[in-house]
């Protein structure tokens, strides 16, 4: 049987990628308050904090794994459900998380970047800037991946269409380009910029300020 590669299996390959991505944050949560002996040397707020991160961590990485489950197996599908399922994962879980905080920030004038100021630093190298382009366009892969079926799932007539199951050859293959995009992507993430980036570029929330002036000399009559 011929598999189309229609929208609504498009859309998972992009659900996919999304929430490989944010695997990566999930296991820094995780793994912040795993270590016992080392939280066991922090005081009480910073190991109430670690716990908690770690405990953030568990959180997001089930969430993660219900999204990836929802979508291989009924989004696919394109079962009505799923997609309100993962309409609740993008809208309700990292619109808040990932997206609205620096938005709060930007309406208020309260941002460090401007859009051209953050466009640069993220491509010079790791840093803030860089991490808030990279969630950005990650949510904006799991809108796309929201939007591209809703004909599939919800318009009279393309909804009824025969439903054309990927065959385990062709997710097999999908899932091993999302695998070998996502550490191509890691890789370049860690290595950064592959050219030298005059210092003064380097700075990524500002400039340096200058050094203080040297000290006065005393002009007290004794000379000290």
């Amino acid at each position: 049987m011929r598999v189309r590669a229609d929208s609504a299996f498009v859309s998972s390959l992009l659900h996919t990628i999304a929430l490989l991505y944010l695997i990566r944050p999930a296991l820094w949560n995780y793994f912040a308050g795993s270590h016992k002996a080392l939280v066991a040397r922090m005081d009480e707020g910073f190991r109430a904090e670690a716990q908690m991160s770690h405990y953030f961590g568990v959180a997001r990485l089930a969430i993660i794994l219900i999204g990836l489950i929802v979508v291989w197996t009924g989004y696919v599908r394109r079962s009505r459900s799923a997609w309100f399922v993962m309409f609740v994962v993008v809208w309700l879980w990292a619109f808040p998380l990932f997206i609205l905080p620096d938005a709060v920030l930007l309406i208020r004038g309260k941002s460090i970047f401007t859009f051209s100021e953050l466009i640069y630093n993220a491509m010079l190298g790791p840093g803030l800037a860089r991490t808030v382009v990279e969630v950005n366009l990650i949510f904006l892969l799991m809108v796309v991946g929201l939007v591209l079926p809703i004909g599939r799932f919800f318009v009279a007539g393309k909804a009824d269409e025969p439903i054309h199951t990927p065959s385990r050859r062709l997710v097999g293959v999908s899932l091993i380009a999302v695998i070998v995009a996502m550490t191509a992507l890691f890789f370049w993430m860690s290595v950064g910029v592959l050219y030298e980036i005059p210092n003064p570029q380097l700075i990524i929330l500002g400039p340096i300020p200058p050094p203080p002036p040297p000290p006065t000399p005393c002009k007290c009559p004794d000379g000290n």
